[in-house]
């Protein structure tokens, strides 16, 4: 089944991937016998309230990024799948890809040493992309594209950051349109980032250690890496 608040919007989007019920509302979809998991693809602004009525209708949910506008949002989010003891989680699918299991795998067998930094960029030119631009609709691009990032060094280093400093620009509502930081975790190891809705940048992902590195090419969604011997390493998407 699929929901939206629009009921020609669902229809439609239903005709179009062969899906069985269209829904013209959140609560029909949370009132639904037949629907064990949620997919929320809403806006950044709606993803508390929606997922907040599908937990406590009992559903398991899966939420696009980023998980809520805030960190009070988030811990009453989290609040709400224990209390119901369903199964939530942030649709961060780049972890999924085999080129993450792969590099997981260098990192645990100690191929690449100590991690010391990594290195992500992530940029596209998105002025004319509502989403991105206007406040009322979440907009900003670390909640955008920063969270790819954000996460890759995460994965990486396994904790949190102990100092966090960023620098900026902003579009004519204010909102974040190209940003650079810098994480720094334990021993004095380091993150740095950048996010761009300005312009393309290279879009790699490079975790650097003691023994070797790996650049995972289009790292938010990589079938293409570049291994620590050097070679380039692929994998098709399935046909």
């Amino acid at each position: 089944a699929v929901a939206a608040r629009d009921q020609a919007r669902a229809a439609a989007f239903a005709k179009k991937h062969e899906i069985p019920t269209a829904l013209g509302s959140y609560e029909e979809l949370a009132k639904s016998k037949d629907v064990d998991v949620v997919y929320i693809g809403v806006l950044n602004p709606q993803h508390y309230e929606v997922s907040l009525l599908m937990l406590n209708a009992g559903k398991h949910v899966l939420c696009e990024k980023p998980l809520a506008m805030n960190q009070k949002q988030v811990q009453g989010i989290l609040a709400a799948a224990k209390a119901n003891k369903r199964f939530f989680m942030e649709a961060v699918w780049s972890r999924f890809f085999p080129s993450y299991q792969h590099v997981r795998q260098l990192i645990q067998a100690g191929s690449l040493g100590e991690i010391k930094e990594v290195v992500v960029n992530f940029g596209f030119p998105l002025e004319n992309v509502d989403r991105l631009q206007k406040r009322e609709l979440g907009g900003g691009v670390v909640y955008d594209l920063g969270i790819y990032t954000i996460q890759a060094a995460q994965w990486a280093f396994q904790e949190a950051p102990q100092k966090i400093e960023s620098s900026g620009t902003t579009n004519s509502e204010g909102i974040d349109d190209d940003v650079s930081a810098t994480l720094t975790y334990s021993g004095g190891r380091t993150a740095r980032l950048r996010v761009s809705s300005k312009e393309k940048l290279d879009n790699l992902a490079v975790i650097k250690g003691t023994k070797g590195q790996v650049t995972l090419v289009d790292f938010w969604t990589p079938n293409k890496l570049i291994d620590i011997d050097g070679k380039e390493k692929e994998w098709l998407p399935p046909k």
